[in-house]
């Protein structure tokens, strides 16, 4: 457990100034800031249009509560209200975590649609950390166009992973801490991390309890598959055996999920998948999440499993590719991959190929077939 400390921002200044490139903007001057840069956006630069809107509720609306969008990935995406107190003691959890002290560079690369990108936002302004902002889309490494060293950022797998192949000793170079978030993280790219200087944590959480309320370090010399805890954050199962996280730095105290998990403790547990899409096959349950990190890497498609009626299983697997090219086609291709990473059981007895996934506005799969 992080030991409590002192911040020099209080919860009623944490939104008083903000720090861009060394250059400390006060008050609605920063709010201003984000304002010129939206008025001379391209049109496709939809990301500037976030920033300012989230700059706006942050230095204009004293007080108040952000709004905020769930992923959406088990059913409609929701909009809700984060209050300041919760936001500014997630951004010292945070702190207390990866150790950020006032003045640290900091690298902004998400798009503040959604919580992850709001709060690097957040904790720059809490914590008073130097921040860089770059283009969401694309290459971190292109967009990247400083040569400084960021303390800490937060990534989505895709991002980090592009980075490596293209550049592994600049992933190293400029950033000391990488917290991915925002999806899986597949056994290929775990792999490929493994040796790299630069410390990358995944980290568990939602919009609900306003980022991250665990981690997993994912390389050096303690990797782990189990998530601890961070803070005074505690976790228990329901009936159910899904996770409840326990936040008492947050207004609301408990959450329950449809996470299925393996708890270890009242602060590890091991993450096995979503409830909402586990297959039960011939008295087997089968995660597809699990699968997919197996499978990640060795086919050469986007892709998920899902269950499948069957008459003598109950349910069976089924493979969802993404590809303009038939099943037929791309069939002996595929088994071939799965034959030499999944076993027996966890094999799917259909295989499916659409042409595009059903996503979420965050980018995540949507499991179902597109009607």
């Amino acid at each position: 457990m992080a030991a409590r400390r002192k911040y020099a921002r209080t919860i009623a200044q944490a939104f008083d100034s903000l720090t861009l490139d060394g250059k400390q903007l006060e008050g609605i001057a920063a709010f201003l800031h984000f304002q010129a840069l939206r008025n001379k956006r391209k049109k496709a630069e939809v990301w500037k249009e976030s920033l300012y809107n989230l700059a706006l509720e942050l230095s204009l609306m004293s007080g108040r509560a952000i709004s905020a969008t769930t992923s959406g990935t088990t059913g409609p995406p929701k909009r809700i209200r984060v209050s300041r107190r919760d936001l500014v003691n997630s951004a010292r959890l945070t702190a207390a975590t990866f150790n950020l002290e006032e003045g640290d560079r900091v690298l902004l690369c998400l798009p503040c649609d959604f919580i992850a990108g709001k709060m690097m936002l957040v904790r720059a302004m809490a914590l008073g950390l130097d921040l860089h902002i770059i283009d969401p889309r694309g290459s971190v490494l292109d967009n990247l166009n400083v040569p400084d060293r960021f303390l800490f950022t937060a990534m989505v797998p895709l991002q980090l992973h592009r980075a490596i192949q293209e550049d592994r000793t600049r992933v190293e170079e400029q950033f000391d801490t990488i917290l991915l978030g925002g999806g899986p993280v597949s056994a290929a790219l775990e792999e490929d991390l493994q040796g790299l200087r630069t410390a990358v944590y995944q980290g568990y959480g939602s919009t609900e309890t306003v980022t991250h309320v665990a981690v997993r370090r994912i390389n050096g010399d303690t990797p782990s598959d189990h998530y601890s805890a961070i803070g005074r954050v505690s976790f228990s199962t329901d009936e159910r055996g899904c996770l409840v996280v326990h936040t008492p730095h947050l207004t609301t105290k408990a959450h329950i999920t449809n996470d299925l998990v393996e708890l270890a403790d009242d602060t590890h547990f091991r993450w096995l998948g979503r409830i909402d899409n586990v297959i039960l096959s011939g008295g087997k349950k089968i995660h597809p999440e699990q699968l997919e990190a197996k499978t990640a890497g060795v086919i050469p498609y986007p892709h998920f499993f899902m269950a499948f009626p069957d008459d003598r299983l109950g349910e069976a697997v089924a493979l969802v590719l993404e590809t303009d090219r038939g099943s037929e086609e791309v069939l002996d291709e595929v088994l071939t991959a799965l034959f030499s990473v999944l076993s027996e059981h966890e094999l799917p007895r259909r295989v499916t190929a659409l042409r595009s996934f059903l996503r979420t506005g965050s980018g995540k799969v949507v499991r179902r077939l597109v009607p």
